[in-house]
């Protein structure tokens, strides 16, 4: 590439970056790092949330907000819109277990949780299962499962940050690897036993090749092993 490209690309690449059309995520951004942090219960490693700080702190209805007024036809590219929902679908998650507060587990009133409306983004009242299953799914990149967040113990960890469309693809690697690395609640390996989370079972036609999928990530994955989920545990991450 001559000297005349390379300075093309560069602005190019400046131009796609400062114009990247995102909501702002900084108050997103301070909650998390406020109420959010590194624990362990009953057993299972995770990232734990004070949804009862969440839920007396001013910045809470501010990120919400932040999402819930952003015009969603302004998401330029695929990265934008994927860090999108993932933040729309993490702060959903917390605010379906808010209007239920006190509670030991956001499906402590069943299923149907998944299915009810949860947050209105672009003008439109839409529930957890359609943001994971009819926007982020079809996107195809399997890894949006261990940055997703159902506000339970034997979930991906919620990220203490925002996602953003800048530092996307690291994201995801970073919470793909947390996540297989976790053996409580992830991927371990006894003998000739594979224990893997049911995430790789519900979700298994997106990963496609499984075992390449977690070879990638968990180099010493032995050939032929019997698979076994972990049990998962729907206890509230808090």
């Amino acid at each position: 590439m001559n000297k005349t490209c390379k300075i093309a690309v560069a602005t190019l690449f400046a131009f796609s970056t400062l114009s990247a059309a995102e909501p702002d995520y900084s108050a997103w951004n301070a909650l998390l790092a406020k109420h959010v942090r590194s624990g362990s219960k009953q057993g299972i490693a995770a990232h734990l949330v004070s949804y009862s700080a969440i839920a007396k702190d001013a910045l809470y209805a501010t990120a919400l907000g932040e999402i819930t007024s952003f015009d969603t036809n302004k998401l330029q590219n695929r990265r934008e819109k994927m860090a999108f929902y993932i933040n729309a679908y993490n702060i959903a998650a917390i605010k379906k277990v808010l209007e239920k507060y006190p509670t030991k587990s956001i499906r402590a009133a069943g299923d149907g949780v998944w299915k009810e409306p949860a947050v209105t983004l672009g003008g439109k009242s839409v529930s957890l299962d359609e943001i994971e299953n009819s926007i982020l799914r079809k996107m195809g990149d399997a890894r949006i499962h261990f940055a997703i967040v159902c506000a339970s113990l034997s979930c991906p960890d919620l990220r203490k940050e925002a996602y953003t469309a800048a530092r996307l693809e690291t994201q995801l690697e970073a919470q793909t690897r947390a996540f297989i690395a976790n053996p409580s609640k992830g991927l371990r390996v006894e003998g000739n036993h594979i224990h893997q989370s049911s995430i790789f079972v519900w979700f298994a036609s997106d990963f496609k090749d499984l075992a390449a999928f977690q070879k990638k990530y968990f180099k010493q994955l032995p050939a032929n092993a019997k698979r076994l989920e972990i049990p998962y545990n729907w206890q509230l991450n808090e």
